[in-house]
């Protein structure tokens, strides 16, 4: 990514084309456009959107690196499998992640951040509500919620690996939205009274409860997806 001053004085972003080509792959594979499992072959990357081969290869080392897309000798890169084993260390890793940040927010949060995140909380909520259709953009809403409270602790480790991790959430999610418990009503407005208590301990196990709702359930949907995958 080069960056370039503008003579208005704003700043301007150039991206390369292998992460023009990332991003876009990225955002295919969290609204399941290239499904888990699916083959990402690089001379059909190449010829779709006409770009050279270490175009390809840079954009999949860093979809790599996100943990979205795996490769392995004699097979190529795909978009990664939802298995029983990664389902269960992505919730362990979201729970530890979301529950230090929970924690942290406690010590640093103003009275001016109050009101956006409920504003945020109330949008995912509504997003989430029965009967509602989880769209892109209630699931960029849901990370946005999350990922306002990692920014405010000004922890760029928890943002960063939360950031990576949310990606990763969202691909499962999407995977599997329609089968999942509906969130009860103001799921996330209630989670954050409990961090605007500032006692770090309460947000903590708040926290904990919020993101191990509906646990058991995602993990059978996984599992019964799988197996309808095996008998085929």
């Amino acid at each position: 990514m080069n960056i370039k001053q503008a003579k208005s004085g704003q700043v301007e972003v150039f991206e390369t084309n292998a992460v023009r080509l990332y991003h876009q792959l990225q955002r295919e594979i969290l609204i399941g456009k290239l499904h888990p499992g699916e083959r990402l072959v690089r001379k059909a990357l190449c010829d779709r959107f006409k770009v050279s081969q270490s175009t390809v290869t840079e954009a999949l080392w860093r979809l790599e690196s996100d943990g979205l897309v795996e490769s392995a000798p004699m097979y190529g890169t795909r978009v990664c499998e939802i298995t029983m084993e990664r389902t269960r260390n992505e919730h362990i890793l979201r729970e530890a992640l979301e529950c230090q940040v929970a924690r942290e927010v406690t010590e640093v949060l103003r009275p001016d951040d109050e009101p956006v995140l409920l504003e945020m909380a109330d949008e995912v909520d509504r997003a989430m509500q029965v009967g509602a259709k989880y769209s892109e953009a209630g699931m960029e809403s849901h990370r946005s919620f999350h990922m306002k409270l990692a920014e405010i602790t000004g922890l760029e480790i928890l943002m960063k690996e939360m950031d990576q991790q949310w990606r990763r959430h969202l691909v499962l999610f999407n995977w599997i939205s329609s089968k999942l418990l509906p969130v009860p009503q103001g799921w996330h407005r209630m989670l954050l009274l409990e961090i605007f208590s500032r006692d770090p301990d309460r947000a903590e196990r708040a926290m904990r409860t919020h993101v191990r709702y509906g646990r058991s359930r995602y993990l059978e949907v996984v599992e019964e997806i799988n197996s309808d995958h095996s008998r085929r």
